[in-house]
Formats: structure tokens, sequence, C-alpha cells
């Protein structure tokens, strides 16, 4: 999170300078790189593995931070720019505010975060003025930008413009040249941002009603874009389904056909093809943008330390419903990036407070498989926030130091038991953290952190929910339902279920996939290539899928219900009069259903105590216009459960050749019977609904909003033993008053987590042990 103060505001007159050659006493061998280690990608400094928290805040507050243990610190370069003019450069700032950190903790880490377009960089804007992303209401009448920003924005560079990434490229690499003469040894890397927040979202994406971009350099990259996908015009023509389009001539689509799909909700391929391959071009450049950046940080560094971004957001809420709108649909190409070692991403606004949930924004298991180090931005609201400046609505913030520490030690869990680190944020400069008590539940959570490195990185999932992000392009961009059918039923429904979920993009299914259940969120769109991996992956013995709404409606050629058909193995029909998708569940169809613990009916028709937990609250509700809705209408499927509205079977299951499909038509999939679906499947249950599990290597953490006992079950094959720390020498222990036994039963408190470390059954540890130093 950006932040909406700008720090470090004032006149400098003409103090600019070339580079500095001054150094601190280099130390030669300081390094920083990402590598596998023990099952999982890690940080290694100065070639010593480190799974450590880090920390993110000014001078102020980083004596908060080291009486925590805490010893990397990300901060803000500060404003008005230091890239002051072409080839010119003010590190003065930069310099002072590196110097005040090393003043109050002299063996500091520091991560500058060097953010592009911000206030300072106007005169690239006055240079170039054909290269500023132009924004389109929708009557096709520009908006100037300056009257509608909302935030300090002064370069609102195109993701399109070439001679942008030229420019913004030779000035990282002077920044990182600098940095790594002057302070070299105590530079840890460099997090790039861009857009709004720094986190590449595009500069317009926040406006209503107005799209972006129309500007000369962004006509001239979609149509680089077009010549490289197709080739030549007949190409072209065949796949837009046009006649008097050409390479030479395409333009962007206007407003209006990006803010109204063909078919509803949903992009027809021979109608909106040219709109798809516009998202399509517009994510390529801004991660295009990104990796040139990273690519000369690294140069300028010599490969030595960590470089990394903001990016991957495919969990929308109420002002990023669409991912393909926002820039972040190419997490694929950033991934691939050699020059990149981590991506980061805060955690999820809706329901994140007290008794809520800590969920990333992105995809943390995903980054890891391909290498990469995920860091969790941790912007977690202790008691000492003013009220004002709460990051999201939801439960409540914390009102003391006690309930601070639970709502950490609730983040560290999900932190730990998901993939890679985090940083403890001071979000604006504030001083949360400035309370004993927060700070020794930070060092508690620091030295379980550092244990971890010597464990197995294995996770212990059997469920997983899988989304894609190609699918954003091919949807309405502010359509609710984005939200209803992937963050909002994980924030609210399926947290708590009593067992880990993992989560998949859509093209990890054929390569990664090893799950018992599940859960296909928002694949509206699958190419041949991706549904036939996807379906040989699932149509095994012992796999159970659930497909939500319009999974596979789309492929390259069509919007066809008969592609629903093909991909979730059950027939099924179209209703295209749009309603409010509810499922009524029908009483006595299956022993799932039956002593349901809630009401009966679910879908998008939130309850008032939901919708209060949802960052945009009441106005979070359905208004998703023409939407299709999907019926079953196989003679061989088990029906559960109809719409509300028209009485049609909406949800359902078929028995296949050992392996099991579930249509379901309407989100909000309750979570109680999610997991009894899931335990049906064979999916191991550590505890019953209720209660957030983690199991990552030998550590099971769970985490219960609600106050009460709590029995937790091992694994087959494995003992479970509480954990306890030793303050006297800061480390976490076995309990020694409790034997490792299949299950332990507490006492919870209310939004209390507690860890546990597993064994197998001979009470071997399967790891390093979870006493290691």
């Amino acid at each position: 999170m950006f932040g909406d103060r700008v720090a470090g505001r004032r006149q400098r007159g003409t103090s600019v300078h070339r580079l500095k050659t001054e150094k601190r006493g280099l130390r030669v061998g300081l390094t920083a790189r990402v590598e596998p280690f023990n099952g999982r990608p890690m940080l290694f400094i100065n070639g010593e593995p480190t799974t450590e928290f880090w920390c993110y805040g000014d001078p102020n507050a980083i004596g908060d931070f080291a009486s925590a243990g805490i010893r990397i610190c990300q901060f803000h370069v500060p404003f008005p720019s230091w890239w002051t003019g072409p080839d010119r450069y003010d590190f003065e700032p930069t310099d002072e505010k590196i110097e005040e950190f090393l003043a109050k903790a002299d063996s500091i880490l520091l991560m500058p975060r060097v953010n592009f377009g911000y206030v300072g960089e106007e005169w690239w804007g006055k240079n170039h003025p054909d290269e500023l992303a132009v924004g389109l209401d929708l009557d096709g009448k520009p908006v100037d930008y300056r009257q509608v920003r909302s935030r300090p924005v002064d370069c609102w560079f195109s993701s399109g413009s070439q001679e942008w990434t030229r420019d913004a490229a030779r000035a990282m690499r002077e920044f990182v040249t600098h940095c790594e003469k002057r302070f070299g040894d105590r530079v840890l890397g460099y997090q790039i941002g861009g857009g709004i927040s720094a986190e590449w979202f595009r500069w317009w994406c926040f406006v209503e009603d107005v799209y972006e971009d129309y500007s000369p350099a962004a006509r001239e990259a979609f149509r680089r874009y077009l010549r490289d996908r197709y080739g030549d015009d007949a190409a072209l023509r065949e796949a837009w389904n046009r006649r008097d389009v050409s390479l030479v001539t395409a333009e962007v689509p206007p407003p209006r056909k990006l803010q109204e799909p063909g078919d509803g909700y949903f992009r027809h391929p021979e109608i909106d093809r040219d709109v798809v391959d516009w998202l399509e071009c517009l994510n390529e450049g801004s991660s295009g943008q990104i990796r040139a950046l990273a690519r000369a940080a690294k140069e300028a560094c010599r490969w030595q330390k960590l470089v990394g971004t903001f990016y991957g957001y495919l969990w929308p809420h109420w002002n990023t419903r669409s991912p393909a709108r926002a820039g972040h649909m190419a997490l694929r190409r950033i991934l691939s990036e050699k020059a990149i070692d981590f991506v980061s991403s805060p955690y999820h606004y809706d329901h994140r407070q007290l008794g809520g949930f800590h969920h990333s924004q992105t995809v943390p298991q995903t980054i890891e498989r391909t290498g990469k180090l995920h860091l969790d931005e941790i912007d977690t609201s202790t008691h000492l926030v003013e009220p004002t400046r709460v990051a999201g609505r939801s439960c409540g913030v914390p009102r003391n130091a006690h309930e601070s520490c639970r709502l950490l030690r609730r983040d560290a869990a999900s932190v730990l038991g998901t993939a890679g680190t985090g940083w403890w944020m001071d979000l604006h400069n504030d001083r949360w953290y400035a309370d004993p008590e927060i700070q020794s539940e930070i060092r508690r959570l620091q030295c379980l952190a550092l244990q971890s490195r010597e464990w197995s990185g294995d996770l212990h999932v059997e469920l997983a929910m899988v989304v894609d992000d190609r699918s954003f392009a091919w949807c309405h961009p502010t359509s609710p339902l984005n939200q209803f059918f992937t963050s909002m039923a994980r924030q609210l429904e399926w947290s708590d279920l009593g067992f880990p979920v993992d989560t998949l993009t859509a093209w990890e299914v054929g390569r990664h996939g090893r799950a018992r259940v599940y859960l296909f969120l928002n694949c509206w769109f699958m190419d041949r290539a991706l549904r036939r991996e996807i379906m040989q992956r699932v149509r095994r013995p012992g796999v159970t899928s659930i497909w939500f709404h319009g999974c596979g409606f789309i492929d390259e050629r069509r919007c066809d219900v008969a592609n629903i058909t093909e991909l979730v193995g059950i027939r099924m029909r179209c209703l295209p009069e749009p309603a409010l998708p509810e499922i009524e569940l029908i009483p006595g169809s299956d022993p799932m259903i039956e002593n349901a613990p809630a009401s009966r009916s679910f879908g998008a028709r939130l309850s008032r105590d939901c919708a209060d937990r949802v960052l945009d609250g009441p106005a979070a509700h359905w208004t998703a216009g023409r939407t299709p809705r999907f019926a079953v209408d196989d003679p061989q499927a088990k029906v559960l459960g109809r719409y509300v509205d028209g009485g049609q079977p909406a949800l359902a299951i078929a028995e296949k050749q050992g392996w099991r499909s579930i249509f379901c038509g309407a989100p909000m999939l309750p979570g109680w019977l999610l997991a009894r679906l899931a335990r049906q499947s064979g999916v191991h249950a550590y505890t019953p609904p209720g209660a957030q599990v983690f199991h990552r290597g030998p550590l099971v953490s769970v985490y219960k909003p609600q106050a009460g006992p709590l029995r937790v079950e091992a694994p087959a094959g494995m003992l479970i033993q509480p954990l306890l720390f030793v303050t006297d020498q800061q480390v976490w222990q076995p309990d020694p008053r409790v034997e490792p036994s299949t299950s332990v039963e507490a006492d919870f408190e209310a939004s209390e987590t507690r860890f546990y470390v597993t064994s197998d059954v001979s009470g071997r540890k399967p790891d390093k042990g979870a006493a290691a130093s």
C-alpha cells in the first residue's frame, strides 16, 4: 500500500548532482539472492539462508522494529522524485534518509521502494505529451487526468511508451549504481513501483466510466502487438470477424465497447476479440515495463541484490474488480523474468480485521512454485492506528495491545503456512508498533519464522482453489460477478473449513495439480490446449471438481453452453434471462445437506452481516445486469439445489468412473457444505468447520475466530503436539507437558492462533525438528 501522504516535500532549488563516488567501507561480500532450500525458494544473505520477517517504515519507527528483532526494512524513497530531468538526478534526500536509518539502527539492511510517475516527474510528461496515457469517457471524450487523479501523480506514462521505458530504465540504473556505491553494505535490494499506489495499477483504472489508453504511444504499441500475434491482415480480419481492419489501421476499441461486452457479462470471440487483444496488449505493456526496470536494476547491482515488485492481484474487491483493466493479468510473464526475485502484495482488504481472515491479493503458492519469493505486505491496523487510517472495513480495529497481538499472530500463521515471508508495515509512518507487548509478540513470531528455515517446505493440502488471470479479459470489467465468484466466497465462506487450502492458477493445474478437490472459480475462458490439460488432471479416480457458473463457456471461437457440458461432464443449458443467482437446497436430495447448520439458500444475496465485512459494505451487492445463468439438463446427475428464481436445477453432482464432477450456478457455496463435500472426497479434517488451518512442513497453525473448545486431529500416520515459546531460550519447542498423540484438544479464546508440530507415528519428526534454532 502506498499511503496517501507524500513525505519529504521540500523545495531543493537547483540542488542536483551526478553520481557520488564516495563509499561507506563497502563490504564486498554482501549479496542477496533467492535460491531453493529445503524444498522451497528462500532468501540467502551472504550465502546464508533465512526465513525472517521484514518491516516497512520510516526512520522514526525503526527502533520499534529493531527492538522486536527485525533487521530488514523497506522504505519509500522520498518525494519529490529524485529523477529531476533528462539525465539529472537528485539523490540527496534519499542519502539523508538512509543515513538517518543507519544512525538509529546500525545493523539494519534496507530495501528502497523506488516509485515512478509521482510528484516531481511532471517534466517528463511535458517533454513527451504523446507518451502519456489518455483516458476517454464512454462518449469518447478525453478527460483531464489532473482533474481526477486521487494521488500525487505527475507523469501518467502510457504502458505502450517505449520512450518512457527506455528513459526510466536508464534512471533506474543510475539510482541503483548510486546506492550500491554509497550504501552497498546496507542495501539488500530494490522494490520497483509504478502506477497507482506504486502497485502497477493502470493510472485510469479507478476513474469511473473512463478507460485507457488512447494515446499515440498506446495505438502504436497495439499495432506492434497485433503484428506479432497475427502476422498479416488476413489472420487479423479472420480473428476480429471484420473486413475493414488492417495491421496498420487497427485502433484501440472505444470505451463503450470495453464497458459493454457483446454477450452480457461475457465477451464473445466473434464480436469482442479486438477488446481481448487490447487488454492483453495493455497487460503485456505494463509487465514489459516492470521487466525492463528489473533488468536495469539487476545489471546495475551486478546481479548481487534482490529486485522485486508488486504484481498479480487476482483476487478482486470493490475497486479492483478486473485485473485485466488494472494491468495485473500478465503474472506468468512477470514470473518468467529472471531479473525478478520476489513478488509482493498486501493481503485482502475484505473481512480482514478481528474475527476475519488473512489471504493474499496475489497467489503466493504460484509465485513460489516458479522459484520466486513471495513477500506478504502485512498492513494490519493495530490499536495504535487512528480510526481514519484503517485499511478496509471489517469486524473492527483492535482496542488494545492484546487484541493487536492476536491479529498479528493470525497474520504470521497465514504467511508461514502458505509461501514466502512478509513485512510488518507501519503503513502511514505513525508508529503502529510502538508498544512493548506488540514488540514482544513480533519477536516471538520472528523466532518461529527463523526456525522454519530448517523445515521442509512441503504443503499438506488436499483442496485447491483455481483462479484464472486470462479469463478477466473475457468478462465485464466492473461487474461484481468477478468479486462474488472469487474473493467474496473465499473471504466470507471458505476460510475456516478446518483444513488447509491451496491456490492454483488455471495454467498450473496440469503441471502441479495434486489435490483431491478442485474449485474452479472464474475459469470462463479456456482454449483447447488448457481444456485438455485440466480434463486429464481432474478426470482421475478419487478426484472431485466443483465448477462455478460459466466455467469453460468461452473458447477461441465461440461462447457456447456445449463447452461447459464438455468440461464439467454434465449436460447443461443456458438461461439467457438475467436473474439474481440464488440456490435453494432440496431437502432429502442427499445426506450431505441434512441437518444444515445455516440457511438452506445461498448465492449473491448477501446478508447484512456479510455485507458489513466487505470493504464497500452494502454497495457490494449484486448488480451484474445482463448475466446469463446456466442450468443442469442431465438425467444422470443428482440435483441438490434449484434456482430460487424459476426452479431450474442449479447444483448437481455426477459420478463418472471414480471421479466426481459438481456444477454450482451461484456464488457463495456455504462453507459447511463445502467442508462436507471435501470430507466425503477424502480430505482430512484437522478440525470441525470454524477454524482456519495451515500445515507446512511439520508446522500446523490453527486460528479460531470464535472462542470455545477445539480438537485438532493429526493426518493419518502422524502425531501432533502443541508448540510452546520458551522465553529464556527464545525458541519454540514442543510442549513437554503434552505427549505427541493423534489429536489434541484446547480451549481457544476469541481470535486466538495456536501452533503445533507434527511427527510420524514413531515419534520421529519428518523434518529437522521444531526445536531447531
